[in-house]
């Protein structure tokens, strides 16, 4: 078992079930063979968590309230999850049919196909075992979209400022897209904030707080409710 999956592991075992059975039936190599490979199998489970690639399953559904993300071992599991929230929040639609008569992935589907603003994207990510050449797992950060009318039109000419000059010049990550601004929300130091405009500030930790490491502030975004609104 150089790079040992799931199935590898099941397989090893069924084995092993097979000869403690019928011990009469096999050679006294096969039982060698058997004990190298459990030894092989029990070093992983020590070294490691769980010695085998894993899919994730994760969805994210965006609503007038903001971000929801789902996350499963399995894509049955998840749409369960999605399901649930879809009953709960079923009467916003103009659909009279009885959703309990109709399983998870139906539910999900007739929910966000006719829901006016709800979206829902998902996606299955593979998070490497031991023993694998996949690499590192990729590196997933989360990132909130609202309104540039969350900034007074003059923050986005220091944004606009920012954004041309080098990292160690800024007192804030922030690249520009064309349509606002994206912005880094980690912790800042006492003497930038005194440099960052207050909504800005208050937008930032408003992102921070809902789990994200950036900040997306474009023109056709929605404002959200718990920031101050200004006219550009």
């Amino acid at each position: 078992m150089i790079r040992p999956s799931k199935r590898d592991f099941a397989q090893l075992f069924s084995r092993a079930r097979m000869i403690l059975q019928h011990p009469e039936g096999c050679s006294h190599e096969t039982r060698l063979r058997l004990i190298d490979d459990l030894a092989r199998a029990e070093g992983l489970f020590h070294a490691h968590d769980v010695p085998w690639d894993i899919d994730v399953h994760i969805a994210r559904v965006d609503h007038r309230a903001g971000t929801n993300i789902n996350a499963a071992l399995s894509q049955r599991s998840l749409m369960a999850q999605l399901a649930a929230y879809c009953c709960d929040s079923w009467s916003e639609l103009n659909d009279k049919r009885d959703y309990a008569t109709r399983d998870d992935e139906e539910i999900v589907r007739i929910y966000f196909s006719e829901h006016p603003s709800e979206r829902l994207s998902t996606m299955c990510i593979t998070l490497a075992g031991s023993d694998s050449d996949a690499g590192p797992p990729p590196r997933v950060r989360l990132y909130l979209t609202i309104s540039t009318g969350h900034v007074r039109p003059s923050t986005g000419d220091l944004l606009d400022i920012w954004s041309s000059l080098i990292p160690e010049q800024r007192p804030l990550g922030v690249a520009e897209t064309g349509y606002g601004w994206f912005v880094l929300c980690d912790p800042l130091d006492d003497a930038d904030i005194k440099l960052i405009p207050a909504e800005l500030v208050a937008a930032i930790t408003y992102a921070r707080d809902r789990g994200c490491r950036y900040l997306l502030l474009d023109r056709d975004a929605d404002e959200v409710g718990g920031l101050e609104a200004f006219d550009w």
